[in-house]
């Protein structure tokens, strides 16, 4: 494994977006992410910790969406910490945020933030909004707000 320690906080958020979330490179992770790092999403939804909570983050993304497009607004860096917000469209071909997949198409905007450890991830924070038929807001610091219901 080879760590790029040049790697500014910006470089980590824009690497996680456009290659792992964008083009499914998750060997990437093991680069990006410590072992122990917290993905709040992930864990609201039971998923595994650590790496391999935020590769099952990703992965359950790209499954539920066909062919998902990014484009990035803003990326704002700070030494130990970034936060990028940008959005996304796609197919809903596969079950997410509790909703069955659909075949129509779904667009929203998310804000992530990373805490930086070292120059990797430590903690991933996100806030969502999906617009399927109706609106869709999940905020993984509160995810008791989340409804459940589809």
């Amino acid at each position: 494994m080879i760590i790029d320690m040049k790697r500014t906080p910006y470089d980590v958020m824009e690497t996680y977006l456009t290659e792992v979330g964008g083009k499914g490179r998750f060997e990437l992770i093991n680069e990006l992410a410590h072992p122990d790092m917290v993905d709040e999403a992930n864990q609201a939804f039971g998923g595994p910790p650590g790496r391999d909570g935020l590769i099952a983050h990703v992965k359950g993304f790209r499954r539920a969406l066909d062919a998902p497009q990014f484009s990035i607004d803003r990326i704002v860096a700070g030494p130990d910490d970034v936060m990028a917000w940008w959005s996304f469209t796609g197919t809903h071909v596969g079950p997410w945020l509790n909703r069955a997949p659909t075949g129509n198409p779904v667009s929203g905007t998310v804000f992530s933030f990373f805490e930086l450890r070292e120059g990797r991830i430590a903690r991933y924070r996100l806030w969502l909004c999906a617009m399927f038929d109706t609106p869709v807001v999940f905020d993984s610091s509160r995810p008791q707000l989340f409804d459940t219901q589809p």
